[in-house]
């Protein structure tokens, strides 16, 4: 149990990374949608007791979590156009605070973070890839409700008729968006997409600027710290 702890950033690592990368081509698969929604409820569930580790910010995050899964697992049986537009909305728009809401907890543990270990680093990865999934629900409701939001190039038009080639081609252009490194395949053609882009964009810069920072700051003040230590001991 305690390894478990001291790694939770690392566990949750695993499983965020699994999960995008099964999503971006599970709608090809036969049991490749299925195995999707898996990951996602495991990363939703997961994040709860690593990153939220006070009961009123969990109990937010449960409510969040326990929705969009829900959703998530009712679009088997609920019928209608891309398998109901409000299970969308309710699923993206839960998902969108729970992801939000995770990556705000983790920045506020690095800033008062005193000590700098291995695992630590690591949260601050899941914490940009969690941005990244925020960001990429924001995009789809952004798609939901003022569609023709974003131009699809060639090969992307057909991944927007089922719920996974949805969730993986707007998680491609948030990746693209927040690490400035671009998806020319999709991109925002009105408002507010074209702001909701360059604000993400500006945010994945701060991200990596700040958070950087802070924890090459606080490894050089441990430095110190340990020698001071050691002298008291001798």
């Amino acid at each position: 149990m305690d390894t478990m702890r001291r790694n939770k950033y690392a566990i949750l690592l695993a499983v965020v990374l699994a999960s995008a990368i099964i999503q971006s081509f599970a709608h090809r698969l036969v049991f490749g949608p299925l195995a999707s929604d898996v990951l996602l409820t495991a990363t939703a569930i997961l994040v709860l007791p690593v990153v939220f580790d006070h009961r009123n910010h969990r109990l937010v995050a449960v409510l969040a979590a326990v929705t969009a899964v829900a959703a998530d697992w009712a679009h088997y049986v609920v019928p209608g156009d891309l398998h109901n537009r409000w299970l969308a909305v309710i699923h993206n728009g839960a998902l969108l605070l729970l992801m939000g809401y995770a990556t705000v907890v983790i920045l506020r543990n690095i800033f008062r973070q005193q000590e700098v270990r291995g695992d630590d680093v690591l949260g601050a990865v899941c914490g940009y890839l969690l941005a990244a999934g925020a960001w990429a629900n924001l995009h789809v409701l952004t798609e939901i409700f003022v569609p023709g939001s974003y131009s699809m190039g060639a090969g992307f038009d057909g991944e927007l008729s089922t719920w996974q080639g949805i969730i993986a081609s707007f998680y491609y252009v948030s990746l693209g968006t927040l690490s400035s490194v671009g998806s020319g395949d999709i991109a925002p053609v009105r408002a507010p997409a074209t702001v909701f882009v360059v604000l993400e964009a500006v945010f994945g810069q701060f991200y990596l600027a700040v958070v950087v920072a802070q924890l090459v700051g606080a490894r050089m003040a441990q430095g110190p710290q340990r020698n001071a230590t050691g002298k008291n001991k001798n």
